[in-house]
């Protein structure tokens, strides 16, 4: 299969699109998680408000690439006044809408953050949430979900929030390991990762039972996944969120706990690295994920 300009921008820009998502789902609730630690607070707001910028120009780039691949005249298709006018009130130009402003309220969300006054920073957490909830609303409005009823849109719904909840929270870790080697901050770090691995048991449940419903709505047949390349696509995906579930699990029984005993220096520059393999592993799902629900699709639906 041979993808067009067109094509190869669209399924990147959703891969960002997807990046920005867990960016600002993960940061919000490590905006929770890290209370009490100013300076790591600070980098993660910058963090939430990056994958914010970065989602607004993801989701334009994205919509003026489905335009121009409709259009299918050259890159001035983008421009297609009859195109647009044609997409915008479908649930293609809902989606962008919605996004546009869920991105732009946790924009806005972050900016209020670094203020600190008490009442400005609960009004930018209350917009953060609300922000969250919205882009991952949007998730029901396209896709496969579509197709197989509210029950599927509801999985989809709380498969976003979970996975980006966990997935954008990789980056805040691998930076909490970075603070200065002392005792104190040691004990932070373990109570961060302690409170985060209590909330990763409650993840990985409902990642695996909305994974596990999805999989079972879009598939007949348990042998197309390994007979189709939808499957094929899938199958890798799980291996890799498979992957991540045992380092996560090394990460909980073995270098958390060793923090705050002997050589906790070493355990910590072990923790960070764990932590950046996860997070690489991380951007390898969503890019799989962009390619399935860009290029691919279940042999159910076709």
């Amino acid at each position: 299969m041979i993808l067009t300009v067109f094509e190869i921008s669209v399924l990147i820009s959703k891969w960002v699109i997807y990046l920005s998502v867990a960016a600002v789902i993960g940061g919000t609730l490590m905006q929770y998680l890290i209370k009490g630690q100013p300076n790591l607070g600070i980098s993660v707001t910058k963090y939430t408000g990056l994958g914010a910028v970065l989602g607004l120009i993801a989701v334009s780039i994205n919509y003026f690439a489905q335009v121009g691949a409709f259009a299918e005249s050259g890159l001035m298709g983008i421009f297609d006044a009859q195109m647009h006018a044609f997409l915008w009130p479908t649930q293609v130009g809902q989606t962008v809408f919605w996004r546009l402003i869920g991105f732009g309220l946790m924009l806005v969300a972050s900016g209020l953050l670094l203020y600190k006054n008490r009442y400005i920073k609960t009004f930018s957490a209350v917009l953060a949430i609300l922000s969250c909830l919205l882009i991952a609303v949007t998730f029901t409005f396209i896709g496969h979900s579509t197709e197989l009823g509210l029950l599927a849109q509801g999985l989809i719904l709380i498969h976003v929030l979970i996975i980006g909840s966990w997935i954008g929270a990789f980056y805040p870790l691998w930076k909490l390991c970075s603070t200065d080697d002392n005792s104190d901050d040691n004990i932070v770090i373990k109570n961060v990762m302690d409170t985060f691995g209590r909330l990763g048991i409650v993840i990985v449940i409902l990642v695996l039972l909305s994974g596990m419903g999805m999989v079972w709505m879009l598939f007949d047949s348990p042998t197309e996944l390994i007979s189709s390349n939808y499957g094929i696509a899938v199958t890798i995906k799980l291996c890799l969120v498979a992957i991540i579930l045992f380092i996560a699990a090394w990460h909980k029984l073995v270098l958390v706990p060793k923090l705050t005993i002997a050589n906790p220096s070493l355990a910590k520059q072990k923790l960070q690295k764990s932590i950046g393999l996860e997070a690489l592993i991380a951007v390898l799902i969503l890019a799989t994920t962009a390619v399935l629900s860009s290029v691919l699709g279940p042999m159910s639906l076709g």
